[in-house]
């Protein structure tokens, strides 16, 4: 995935200050809740997630993206068929046991304290439903005593939706708070936060490490 390093000096107590204030704010909402509503246009839920429910969700999710993305594929396939339905069809096969067994309560906020425990038991969730992350870019800001990274995220949900979503971490090399915020439920081409290429970098790393056995790292 892209990652840009950029080495600025970062005031320790403006650092502490920023992300200690939103910190609190979610800290404050006290006991977990849902964030989300049930929306009508949303896709139905099934009992629990299906490969053809992925397949289905990924179709629409490479609808929105340009038909220049899928020129190699059409020329590989060579016969006329739709290469997003077999992009859709391959992928949803690779990814279904991952995304079953990955897909989670997303929390607003949640950090590690440095000793591997979670530093807030009380917070609220970003979604209705869990989910999954599939792909996401980043951008680091390194100072000398912090790392603070900007990420933009799609979660797939376990209704089938795809989420675009904020998250900003912070990092002091022992440990680490993150926040997240949704920024738009994915219906229109604009609110695709990562490039079709690092979509499908991440689907790569995804399909290898469950190959391996072993848990994703994304980006």
């Amino acid at each position: 995935m892209e990652k840009k390093k950029v080495k600025i000096m970062l005031s320790a107590a403006a650092v502490m200050t920023a992300a200690g204030s939103g910190i609190f704010c979610a800290w404050k909402a006290g006991k977990k809740k849902k964030m989300a509503e049930v929306r009508a246009d949303a896709p139905d839920l099934e009992e629990g997630l299906t490969e053809e429910k992925v397949r289905e969700s990924l179709l629409r999710l490479f609808r929105l993206y340009a038909d220049s993305e899928f020129d190699d594929l059409a020329e590989f396939l060579g016969d006329g068929s739709n290469p997003r339905e077999y992009a859709a069809e391959n992928y949803s096969g690779q990814l279904f046991l991952y995304l079953k067994r990955n897909m989670t309560d997303v929390m607003i906020l949640e950090g590690d304290d440095g000793t591997g425990k979670e530093p807030f038991s009380m917070t609220d969730e970003l979604f209705h439903y869990p989910a999954c992350m599939i792909s996401c870019q980043i951008e680091e800001l390194l100072s000398d005593n912090f790392t603070l990274c900007l990420e933009n995220e799609i979660w797939m949900l376990e209704n089938g939706e795809f989420a675009s979503v904020y998250c900003v971490s912070l990092t002091n090399g022992t440990g680490r708070l993150s926040y997240r915020f949704l920024d738009t439920y994915i219906k229109n081409t604009w609110d695709i936060p990562v490039s079709f290429d690092d979509l499908e970098s991440s689907f790569a790393k995804i399909a290898e490490a469950v190959e391996e056995g072993r848990a994703a790292e994304l980006p």
